[in-house]
């Protein structure tokens, strides 16, 4: 005897989106809180640290968390002493990365700053700390999905 299905296939459709929207939304908020783990890596970092004297740099350390195209979630960009201008290259910069990924779901962390580069040649930590510590927490959170 065959088997046969008694449930519409707009209840199947409509509980497969439903895992979806929930899976999406877990992702997210995995992603969330990778961006607002590496941000305080990167401010708090107590090994050779630079001397920042007007705070743009500092200031322009976040991340954005982008949904097909959509940024859904940002943070850091915090202005620190007189930053200003550091919080908004930062953003400028998260979003120019994220205008690259239309189709996926993303998080960059970035230090918006021209400079930074410089700062890294010359030995201090920018964005390592929080990278290593993103190369060992996406693995291990992603896999708990």
């Amino acid at each position: 005897m065959p088997a046969k299905c008694n449930t519409p296939m707009s209840d199947i459709n409509a509980y497969i989106e439903e895992r979806i929207r929930r899976y999406r939304r877990v992702i997210i908020r995995t992603l969330c809180y990778i961006g607002e783990a590496c941000v305080n890596e990167a401010r708090s970092y107590h090994g050779k640290a630079y001397l920042d004297q007007t705070g743009n740099l500092r200031s322009s350390v976040g991340y954005i968390v982008v949904v097909n195209g959509q940024v859904v979630q940002d943070g850091g960009f915090v202005a620190i002493k007189e930053g200003q201008e550091g919080t908004q290259s930062g953003k400028e910069y998260a979003m120019k990365l994220a205008a690259q990924y239309p189709h996926d779901a993303a998080l960059f962390v970035v230090a918006g700053r021209n400079y930074a580069k410089y700062v890294v040649a010359k030995g201090y930590n920018v964005l390592q700390s929080a990278e290593s510590l993103a190369e060992k927490l996406v693995p291990q959170l992603l896999s708990q999905l």
